[in-house]
C-alpha cells in the first residue's frame, strides 16, 4: 500500500495520462499511489466525450493509480469524493471561494478551475484498481475563447507556482482524504463534501429536459446521482446529464 505520489512518473508529452496508466496495469501489478505527470497530453480528456485543454507545461495534468479492493464496487462514488476534496483542500491553501460542481467539475469563484476523470476496473465483487484523471489549471493565463468559463491560479493569485511542489502538496491532500476512506471516516467524507457541493441546501435554477425548474440540492446518493427537492417535498434523483445548472 504505496502512499500517493510516493512514485511519479514524469512524461514530456503523451497521449493521457489515464490511457499510459491503463497500459500500465495491463503489463503488470504496479505501485498503489503511483502517479503519472505530463507536461502535454496530445489527447486529454474529460468527462464522456469532452476534452482537457491545457497549455503545454503551465497545469498539473496527471494520473493516480489506486487499489481500493477495501471497497465494495457498489461504494465506489466515495471515490470521487475522497478527489474532489482533495482538490478542494488544496485549493484552499490559496483561496476561499471554492466548490465542487456536480459531478466532477472543480470551480474557483464559479469559474472552471479543475476536473476529475475517473475509471475502475472491477473483478468480481472486488475494486480491483482505479484510475484518477485529474487536470488543474495551475499558471495558465490566457484560455481559449469557447473556454471563457475558466480560470487558473495564476489568474486569482497573479503569481505562479512552482508546479512540482504543487503536484507533491496536492498528493499530499488527496491521500489524507484517501486515509480517512480507509479509517470508514465516510459520515466525514460525506458531511465535508456536502458543504463544498455548488449549491447545496440553495434553492436553484436546473433545466430538465429542457424545461427550467427550481430546485434545493440535497446531497448526492451513494451511486453518484444528485438529489434534488422539488417544490412540494418531491425528492427527485438525477444521473450525469440528466440534470443541468443554469
Amino acid at each position: 500500500m504505496g502512499k500517493t505520489g510516493h512514485v511519479i512518473i514524469e512524461l514530456e508529452e503523451v497521449d493521457s495520462t489515464n490511457l499510459y496508466a491503463e497500459r500500465m496495469l495491463r503489463k503488470g501489478v504496479v505501485e498503489e499511489g503511483t502517479v503519472i505527470q505530463a507536461k502535454f497530453q496530445t489527447a486529454g480528456k474529460g468527462q464522456g466525450d469532452n476534452q482537457w485543454e491545457s497549455l503545454p507545461g503551465q497545469n498539473l495534468t496527471f494520473s493516480i493509480i489506486l487499489h481500493p479492493r477495501f471497497l465494495l464496487p457498489t461504494r465506489q462514488f466515495l471515490l470521487n469524493k475522497v478527489i474532489s476534496l482533495g482538490l478542494i483542500d488544496f485549493l484552499s491553501i490559496y483561496i476561499e471561494d471554492v466548490a465542487i460542481k456536480w459531478p466532477n467539475d472543480i470551480l474557483a469563484g464559479l469559474k472552471k478551475i479543475g476536473g476529475i476523470l475517473i475509471q475502475h476496473r472491477v473483478e468480481g465483487e472486488i475494486l480491483e484498481s482505479t484510475i484518477v484523471g485529474i487536470g488543474l489549471n495551475v499558471n495558465q493565463t490566457k484560455f481559449d475563447h469557447n473556454l471563457s468559463g475558466a480560470a487558473s491560479l495564476f489568474q486569482i493569485l497573479h503569481q505562479e507556482l512552482k508546479l512540482k511542489e504543487a503536484l507533491v502538496l496536492l498528493c499530499n491532500r488527496i491521500e489524507e482524504r484517501y486515509s480517512q476512506l480507509r479509517a470508514e471516516e465516510t459520515e466525514r467524507l460525506e458531511a465535508d463534501f456536502c458543504r463544498a457541493l455548488l449549491g447545496y441546501q440553495e434553492e436553484k435554477k436546473f433545466l430538465v429536459e429542457g424545461k427550467e425548474i427550481s430546485g434545493t440540492i440535497c446531497g448526492v446518493d451513494e451511486f453518484g446521482r444528485l438529489l434534488v427537492e422539488h417544490p412540494g417535498n418531491d425528492v427527485k434523483v438525477y444521473a450525469h446529464k440528466e440534470i443541468e445548472y443554469v
